[in-house]
């Protein structure tokens, strides 16, 4: 499997971190209070596409990239009305080279209308760098080189 040209990237308490580094080598469950449907459904396309989707945690004040994993599942639950839980299985914790740790070192994944008009128009490249405030709950990004190194 290739890897999605999409990636997930989050904020996470370090503690959270810490403990999923330590409980689980070969993988764990990131449980959020948001609903992740976009995320779900970029999934399902990855996997109908046979990619794998990766998931980068950002921690730390200031926020800065520190893990990286693979997304197993998805599962969104109404727990009751307006109130959602994300379990998210993922793989093996990967740690996120010291160059790429900065938050705007990711950029935010461009709409479809807009990587259309930059395949048929002749328009200047413009992506928008991530950051704090689009980290949360999650942003849909495109995925970085250091990831795109891990094609089978």
């Amino acid at each position: 499997m290739t890897v999605s040209s999409r990636c997930i990237c989050t904020a996470i308490d370090a503690k959270a971190l810490a403990k999923i580094i330590e409980g689980h080598a070969d993988g764990a469950t990131y449980i959020d209070s948001h609903p992740w449907i976009v995320a779900r459904d970029l999934l399902d396309e990855a996997r109908g596409a046979e990619e794998r989707l990766p998931l980068v945690f950002a921690t730390g004040d200031p926020i800065v990239f520190s893990h990286w994993a693979f997304v197993d599942t998805i599962d969104v639950r109404e727990l009751h009305p307006g109130s959602w839980e994300t379990h998210c299985e993922i793989g093996a914790l990967k740690p996120v080279n010291p160059i790429w740790e900065s938050i705007d070192s990711i950029v935010l994944a461009p709409s479809a209308e807009q990587l259309h008009r930059e395949r048929v128009e002749p328009v200047h490249i413009h992506r928008q760098m991530l950051n704090e405030q689009h980290i949360w709950p999650y942003a849909v990004c495109e995925t970085p080189v250091f990831i795109m190194a891990h094609q089978p």
